[in-house]
């Protein structure tokens, strides 16, 4: 009796993951919930700028309320449309060979890498998709993105990236015990969050893209008498108001910068994994980065001034192979730790020497500037 020939076995290190398969995925259709509600912040926008264009032309309140409720609707229907044929359009796989992901609705794309070229795998999750438990993907070779080096499964559900990230870099398949973890966050290390000179320049900044946010929704009227009294003020009082603005301005620097080293920061935990670094961190937006011990080729430890007088220093990855921060990231892809005391940025250095004799291209490079 004759029929279909038997389809080859899956590799040892694919058994039991439920990857194992070379049939096309979807993404995770959670997605539409989430981008539901983040078209709540198109809809405030757009409901602002109606809001004021409509009073401006007296149209009566019941008015305005039914145009900007229709506006809603039709934004958040948009954006679901959008989102559900996105995901109905996007296919991605795992082969014995390659990862490959379809995605475009008007220009269809097939991106792939080589499963022996992967360099990272970075999950990321801001707080909406944690609340229904999706996880972004990013996996590269390290290489520049333009060159179609880079997969992005946006978004999985939380286990099956997990899953994903595991059977890429080969984790089921190492011994568990030869990993460990190397740093966690203490937070006595946020007194160093301010200092930086975004301290005395950040609260300046952030005042100015305010003031251009509300002139160009419509509330130039109001930007602008609100310059124009606080000008009043520092011209009539120049030597109480000029010495206030700046211990104002300070302050809420300090402020903002402690705020955002606890949500980049918070939960960080350096460890080792057999053969690679794993670094998670975050307080809403999650981050988990893996990176190959063998692509490392250094640690830089750099000691700004402010930095540097309280004692502080930072830790940075040299390595082949590490990706690079969007256009919408601010922060460095390369550190391996939050600003901490000089003595523990130096232990936290020597580990890998101390542990990973087989790796004789690490080295230590202190950098004071």
């Amino acid at each position: 009796m004759t029929g279909r020939p038997a389809p080859e076995a899956a590799p040892r290190h694919m058994r039991g993951t439920g990857l194992a398969d070379d049939g096309w995925r979807r993404l995770a259709g959670r997605s539409l919930w989430a981008s539901g509600i983040k078209s709540l912040a198109i809809v405030a926008g757009a409901v602002a700028g109606l809001v004021r264009f409509l009073l401006g032309r007296d149209w009566p309140a019941g008015g305005v309320v039914a145009v900007c409720a229709v506006a809603a609707v039709l934004i958040v229907a948009a954006v679901l449309a959008y989102d559900a044929a996105r995901l109905r359009t996007t296919r991605w796989r795992l082969t014995r060979e390659r990862l490959e992901l379809r995605s475009g609705l008007t220009v269809r794309q097939h991106r792939s890498i080589p499963r022996d070229r992967v360099r990272g795998v970075d999950l990321r999750a801001d707080p909406v998709l944690r609340a229904f438990g999706l996880t972004v993907v990013k996996v590269g070779t390290g290489e520049h993105a333009a060159e179609g080096t880079e997969v992005v499964l946006d978004p999985l559900a939380r286990h099956e990236a997990e899953e994903l990230r595991r059977v890429l870099l080969h984790q089921e398949a190492a011994d568990p015990a030869a990993g460990g973890p190397l740093a966690e966050l203490r937070w006595s290390w946020i007194r160093y969050a301010p200092l930086s000179v975004w301290t005395f320049t950040g609260a300046a900044l952030v005042l100015g893209a305010l003031y251009k946010a509300l002139d160009s929704i419509g509330f130039k009227r109001l930007t602008t008498g609100a310059a124009a009294g606080l000008w009043d003020w520092v011209t009539a009082r120049p030597l109480v108001a000029v010495p206030l603005l700046l211990v104002v301005n300070v302050v809420a620097g300090a402020a903002g910068a402690v705020l955002l080293f606890a949500e980049s920061w918070g939960r960080y935990r350096l460890e080792r994994e057999p053969g690679r670094l794993r670094l998670r961190r975050g307080l809403l937006t999650t981050r988990s980065l893996t990176m190959e011990e063998r692509r490392l080729r250094g640690v830089e430890i750099s000691e700004r001034l402010l930095l540097r007088l309280a004692g502080g220093a930072r830790v940075k990855a040299i390595a082949t192979g590490l990706g690079k921060a969007a256009k919408d990231e601010t922060e460095d892809v390369a550190a391996l730790a939050p600003p901490l005391p000089r003595h523990l940025a130096r232990q936290l250095a020597l580990i890998p020497i101390r542990r990973c004799r087989r790796y004789p291209l690490w080295c230590s490079r202190w950098c004071a500037y």
